[in-house]
Order: C-alpha cells, then structure tokens, then sequence
C-alpha cells in the first residue's frame, strides 16, 4: 500500500499524510454517519460522550468513544475494506489489532487539546515500547484556523516526556520543540505514533474539523483487549450520564482546555 519513501518518513518523523484515501462518495457518506453519531441520546452501558458549553450557553458534543459496534455503516465505511488495517501493518511490520476509536468534533467554539502524547492517556502501562498507531480520518478539512492539529517530527523517538498530573507536557519542554500544522482535505488521512508530541488549539473559526480516530496496537502488545480498555476509560475517565448539568461538564481528559 505504501513505497518505501512514505514509510521512511513515518519512521523519521512519527506522522505521514495520505491525500485523498476516501473518495467523495464515501467521504460524504462517512460525514452523514458521523452527524448521525452527533445526535444520539447519552448511554449508560455503550458508546460514551463527553460536552462542551460554548460561550453563548450551549451544550455541544466534544467526543465520543466506543461507537464503531453500534453503528454497522460507519463501521463498514471506514474497515471493510481493510486498506487502513493494511497501511498500518506495513509502517509496524507486524499484525495488528484495534484498540479503539474516537470522533473528536471541534465545532465552532470548541476548546483544543495541550502539548502531549497519546500514550500517557491509554489507562493501562506497557512493560516495553510497543508502537500504537494512530490513524486521524478527515471529516471536514483540517488547518490551524479551525482547530487543526500541530507536530513536533522526530521526538517520537525519545519515549514519554515530563508531563503533569493531567498528561499535559512540561510547557519548558515543549516550547523547545519545532511545531508544524497539519493540513488536511476531507477525506485524507493522518497516520501518527502515539509517542509524537500534538496540540491543537481552540477553533475560533466558523467551521468544523471533525476527526474520527482509529487506535491501533501491535499484535504482540502486553495491553488490555477492547471490552478492557472501554471498562478502563469509563471508570478513569467518565463519560456524561443521562442526567448531567451543563455547568459541570466532565472534560473529556487533562489536556484539554477553552480559552
């Protein structure tokens, strides 16, 4: 699936783009899917979902977590056809399995996301370095005026940085790194080793950037199976109930923040 000069950047840098993997039809289709997810009714026992409040006093989805088995479409959109799955197998050079997946849907007036690693927040320890990837589907175009996301290339490399209680790296630490924004067309994807450092600021603009994430993990990775990890982040990091106020919403995890 990929030649050998994007799988040489991927290992230089943590991150590579691949430009119009989904074609428009499924790329608007997978847009539907996801405004569909937007509307359901908080769960109890399934998918789970976190809110923001904006400024004028409304409640708006932030994310959402464990939705891909309880809706058959999206699902078939996005796996079926097991490109993404052989992509990732090729960057790690080995069989893979997922771990989970995340809609991050940064409307307008969204908070953003501090420097950080992904792998801080899987609530569970590896007793080795075993590479999770992260593929980042581009719903609605992505740059830094709407939320887009920033990289530092190469510190995949140097394991997990000084962070707070919050997973929020040491901001000494971090103003030492090269930033670069991604930009991506809907229909793009983003593929990153949970290791490299990201941020995203809050979306000022007047438009998405809404994200569907796929977390995968080496075959051979000591971590817990799916069911593990939904129990995990549900206990560590509670999604809304039912019956929630809208001036006490659960942040979706330590690193993220509104102005």
């Amino acid at each position: 699936m990929l030649n050998s000069e994007t799988v040489e950047k991927w290992h230089a840098d943590g991150f590579i783009k691949l430009e119009g993997f989904f074609d428009g039809k499924t790329r608007d289709a997978i847009s539907d899917k996801v405004d569909e997810i937007a509307k359901w009714e908080v769960s109890a026992d399934k998918w789970m979902m976190w809110f923001e409040k904006t400024k004028d006093n409304r409640k708006i989805v932030s994310k959402v977590e464990n939705f891909l088995e309880y809706h058959e479409h999206l699902r078939e959109l996005v796996l079926a056809d097991q490109r993404i799955k052989a992509c990732i197998e090729q960057l790690l050079d080995e069989k893979t399995k997922m771990l989970k997946e995340l809609l991050i849907f940064k409307y307008p007036d969204s908070g953003g996301y501090r420097p950080h690693q992904d792998i801080y927040h899987i609530p569970h320890k590896l007793p080795d370095r075993m590479v999770h990837a992260v593929v980042s589907i581009a719903i609605d175009d992505s740059e830094p005026e709407n939320g887009g996301l920033f990289f530092s290339a190469g510190n995949h490399k140097k394991d997990v940085f000084k962070m707070d209680a919050g997973g929020v790296i040491d901001p000494e630490i971090a103003k030492t790194f090269n930033w670069e924004p991604v930009h991506c067309k809907a229909g793009d994807i983003f593929i990153f080793d949970d290791y490299a450092p990201h941020y995203s600021e809050p979306n000022k603009s007047d438009r998405s950037r809404r994200t569907l994430y796929l977390v995968f993990q080496r075959e051979s990775t000591a971590g817990p199976t799916r069911i593990e990890y939904n129990a995990m982040k549900r206990a560590y990091n509670p999604p809304e109930e039912k019956d929630y106020d809208i001036n006490d919403l659960r942040p979706s995890n330590g690193i993220f923040y509104r102005d």
